[in-house]
């Protein structure tokens, strides 16, 4: 997944990769900011529109960069070579979330720890969107702390550190089932990308939690707020059609 040594000036052989397949799946438009960025698609129309056939058609593409359609081909090689095999799968930060991705396009169960929200890179895939009764079934779980940017959608914009290392990560609804733990409101801690890393998260969270605090008790499992929504302030349109005229907002779209 995506490393928080990145934001602080460090990174990997695959950063550049991994950057860029986070602006382009959890970003609302391409992850475009303003006219100083570069972005990873070209569907900005001006202001605040995006063009939505520009979105579906830039996430279909199968021979971009695209860490989604590489990790569905490595998991069918694998079920080819082990088919009595159980699957599971788990990841942190972007891996996480290709995690989750995998899991409702092949019913698997996946955990994410830290993941970004998966809900609105789900619908552009086209990925199955099950009947809601359906869905709340799904061995779909996301771990997370509400001091991670990246986790609570907020890793974007001139305030945050992800502005300046160049990540637009915007998108905050889940699939399936989170177990959140409150360290804002538990631990006073404030919004910081240094919460985000995962040792941080295993060490300083998960394993302390409620030792020597009777009142800091572990959190339950629940689904993603039923009025959670992605992007409100952006205005989807259809560039492609005769009018141009603008659409529903894309998540009922999809």
């Amino acid at each position: 997944g995506t490393s928080s040594t990145f934001f602080l000036g460090g990174g990997s052989e695959t950063s550049a990769r991994d950057k860029y397949n986070d602006n382009r799946l959890f970003s609302c438009c391409c992850a475009y900011v303003d006219f100083s960025w570069s972005t990873v698609c070209n569907c900005h129309v001006s202001g605040n529109k995006c063009d939505t056939t520009c979105l579906q058609e830039a996430m279909a593409d199968e021979t971009a960069d695209n860490y989604f359609y590489a990790a569905a081909q490595i998991f069918m090689d694998v079920v080819q070579r082990y088919p009595d095999a159980n699957v599971v799968l788990a990841g942190h930060s972007l891996g996480g979330a290709l995690a989750t991705l995998l899991g409702l396009t092949f019913g698997l169960p996946a955990v994410g720890f830290e993941a970004p929200g998966d809900r609105l890179a789900s619908e552009r895939l086209h990925l199955p969107q099950p009947p809601g009764s359906v869905q709340r079934r799904l061995p779909l779980f996301h771990v997370g702390n509400t001091a991670d940017p990246v986790f609570m959608g907020m890793c974007a914009g001139r305030t945050s550190s992800c502005y300046y290392a160049g990540y637009a990560m915007e998108s905050r609804c889940h699939n399936g089932r989170q177990l959140v733990f409150d360290t804002v409101e538990r631990r006073d801690w404030r919004l910081d990308i240094r919460h985000h890393r995962i040792n941080e998260v295993i060490y300083l969270v998960i394993e302390p939690w409620g030792i020597g605090d009777p009142e800091e008790r572990f959190p339950e499992l629940r689904f993603e707020n039923a009025k959670c929504k992605d992007c409100g302030l952006w205005n989807f349109i259809n560039e492609t059609s005769p009018q141009g005229q603008q659409q529903q907002p894309l998540m009922s779209l999809i």
